[in-house]
């Protein structure tokens, strides 16, 4: 491309005009507007598309506007900077592309207190600068409270009129509008609402006496022990990946670029070097996790078709009981306003129905909350002739397009449920979206993230055992980890409860190719490795039985290391074989995996070994997809857990039916016969499934 698109609009007279007219000629700006200097993105993807806005008459710190003459080819820069973005990202969120336009925005805002008016002016020591600055924060780099605080010190000095409401506080609309603060590419927020409030407190008090033209603005801020915060580090690189972005793509540029690079390292080692570590969102604690998925499973298998009735008939309070009773749910229900906090309308247990849906989805597909609401109708496929379920979704962040994902039935039951009850609000709407339904009221109601997050806090403070007793507040993204601890508890059966049974046959390794991202993949590592541990720990206390020849293995390891550790048998040595376990596996490349039949895979796939695995293919690589009881049973990597025997007899009796249907002496009898003594084999050896027994020390 030899020139942009937006460049050539632009550097004549008519811009507008011209841009409605030959939008058409350039399909990387079909979902970009601009009118008047506002832009408007729209997001590529997905039925229910947001529309972000970005102002570009925005005033910069010197007071002049970036549409004015003097600033012009800062001006032309941001306008390309959009257009190359979207070159460079075809297909990314409005959010994204607006908030990168924004933090852009803030950078040429800062640096007119310079009076630089060209890239090619800014030194590496302006980017330095720029970086601790906004490291806490674009309302104090833009330097917004001690502006607000200017303009009220001068308001009251002057006796000039100040804007209040009615009482003693102050508008801060208007505050911010008189301190042109109001027009800054970012906002007033936090710190200058403190300085607004100090004034209220202080006006109230008639300033306790004190001369108030003998104040500085610092004297201000030690009165009220003003402590900015620094800002995480995914926040300070939002900031500054744009100049370097700018840098890179500079052969895109007409304008002038950075006369050098602008940061030495990069902007993510600066920003990790100047923000703080973003507080990781909670993990769900497994057993609660897993209660609010065994509730939800209950929900939409057995409560979801009569609700979904209910709301089509319109049904009353009296009715909606009776028949939500004879189905296992016993709610109160009530016309009208609820007058009590454990009663409900129609409309709440409709909400509530979504959630249970969302936990199902989002547990059983780990996607992201716009991807899942983002689902449209006839969005599950199970027509590819391998009776498996397929869920047509848009993977946001590393494919960028629409995908298939495969799900179990209860996904497909959970979608089959939500396309019911939008039917009628998307014949109404025309829109495909299943997250909306029609309220008896006639009203069509959008289930969108706000309504299923507060319905999510309500399912599980009226519905779970514990939700009277302990606080949680649920947010979306700890359904991805859900998914996490789903796959290494999932046959946990005594824990899980009814939700064993949906989850057994769901291939949840093959789910696992779809889950690309870096930092989910580090959470599945961390809940396995939390996982594992927890499984030796109750091995070494007595509380695990392990059979098989690794486990064998691994008891003779916890003999060894507990003769190590001085003889000792206390809780400290045995968290010390504990960790060294641990280490031991991550060294080998071995995870423990457990299948359904009892057996749990430690393969050491970085070893040579490996090739020793009962699934190991033609070039020696294991594929766990391919193990079966039979392989895992005899694999040499395999450890045989307590559930393994009952797994074993329930194969046995299976095989036992089929060869005894078969015709004699055929060749099916013949094979079926040939792995009853096989497993047979495998029960007699089940003895050795025990738990392992530390000797302590003679005194």
């Amino acid at each position: 491309m030899s020139e942009l698109a937006l460049v050539d609009i632009f550097i004549n007279g008519c811009r507008d005009s011209q841009y409605a007219h030959d939008q058409k000629k350039w399909p990387w700006l079909a979902n970009i507007t601009f009118e008047h200097n506002l832009i408007e993105i729209i997001d590529v993807q997905g039925e229910n598309r947001q529309t972000k806005k970005v102002n570009l008459d925005c005033t910069l710190l010197d007071g002049s506007k970036l549409t004015d003459i003097k600033n012009r080819e800062l001006y032309q820069l941001v306008i390309e900077y959009l257009e190359v973005f979207r070159l460079q990202n075809p297909v990314i969120g409005a959010g994204v592309h607006a908030l990168r336009l924004k933090s852009f925005l803030i950078f040429i805002c800062w640096l007119s207190q310079y009076k630089i008016r060209s890239l090619s002016n800014v030194k590496r020591w302006h980017v330095e600068e720029f970086s601790k600055k906004i490291a806490f924060g674009s309302e104090l780099a833009l330097g917004i409270p001690e502006k607000v605080f200017s303009y009220l010190k001068s308001a009251v000095n002057s006796d000039a009129g100040l804007p209040f409401n009615k009482g003693k506080r102050l508008s801060r609309r208007s505050v911010y509008e008189m301190a042109g603060v109001a027009a800054l590419p970012t906002q007033p927020a936090h710190y200058s609402g403190q300085i607004i409030s100090w004034f209220e407190t202080q006006i109230a008090n008639n300033f306790n006496g004190r001369d108030l033209q003998s104040m500085s603005y610092e004297d201000v801020l030690e009165e009220m022990d003003f402590n900015p915060s620094v800002v995480t580090s995914q926040d300070v690189h939002r900031k500054l990946v744009p100049l370097e972005e700018i840098w890179s793509w500079q052969h895109y540029f007409t304008c002038k670029n950075f006369a050098e690079a602008p940061f030495l390292t990069s902007s993510s080692k600066v920003a990790s070097h100047l923000g703080t570590i973003a507080n990781r969102t909670k993990t769900i604690p497994p057993k609660l996790a897993f209660s609010m998925m065994s509730e939800s499973a209950k929900w939409v298998l057995n409560y979801g078709d009569e609700i979904i009735s209910l709301n089509d008939s319109n049904a009353d309070s009296k009715t909606a009981s009776q028949r939500l009773l004879s189905k296992g749910l016993n709610v109160k229900m009530r016309d009208g306003v609820c007058k009590f906090r454990d009663e409900f309308t129609l409309e709440n247990i409709i909400r509530q129905l979504a959630a249970a849906c969302f936990t199902v989805i989002a547990s059983l597909t780990a996607r992201r909350k716009e991807e899942i609401f983002d689902l449209g109708y006839k969005c599950i496929d199970e027509g590819r002739g391998d009776n498996a379920y397929w869920l047509t979704i848009y993977i946001e962040k590393t494919l960028q397009r629409y995908d298939l994902c495969p799900v179990p039935l209860l996904v497909k039951k959970a979608v089959d449920l939500l396309e019911k009850l939008s039917e009628s609000a998307r014949f109404q709407s025309g829109n495909d979206s299943i997250w909306q339904y029609r309220a008896t009221s006639g009203e069509i109601v959008q289930l969108n993230d706000k309504v299923v997050k507060n319905a999510l806090n309500d399912f599980y403070l009226y519905h779970l055992p514990d939700g009277n007793e302990k606080e949680w507040n649920f947010s979306f993204h700890q359904y991805r980890r859900i998914f996490a601890l789903l796959y290494f508890y999932r046959f946990e059966g005594a824990y899980i409860g009814a939700l064993s049974h949906h989850l057994r046959h769901f291939n949840i390794e093959m789910t696992k190719r779809y889950i690309t991202d870096e930092k989910f993949l580090k959470e599945m590592r961390d809940i396995g490795e939390t996982w594992t541990a927890a499984f030796i720990r109750d091995a070494i206390n007595g509380k695990r039985k392990m059979g098989g020849k690794s486990g064998g293995k691994i008891k003779k390891k916890f003999e060894a290391w507990s003769k190590h550790f001085n003889k000792k048998v206390d809780v400290y040595e045995r968290e010390m074989i504990v960790e060294k376990m641990v280490r031991y596996l991550r060294r080998v490349g071995a995870e423990f995996k457990q299948q359904v039949w009892g057996t749990i895979c430690v393969c050491p796939k970085k070893t040579a070994l490996a090739k020793l695995s009962g699934c190991a293919n033609q070039d020696g690589i294991p594929e766990l997809s391919k193990g079966t009881i039979e392989r895992c049973g005899g694999c040499p990597f395999s450890i045989h857990t307590d559930r393994f025997p009952n797994a074993v007899a329930d194969e046995i009796q299976t095989r036992t039916k089929s060869a005894n249907s078969a015709p004699k002496d055929s060749v099916l009898a013949e094979v079926q016969a040939l792995k009853i003594v096989s497993l047979q084999d495998f029960l007699n050896k089940s003895e050795s499934i025990s738990p392992f027994e530390l000797e302590t020390p003679c005194e």
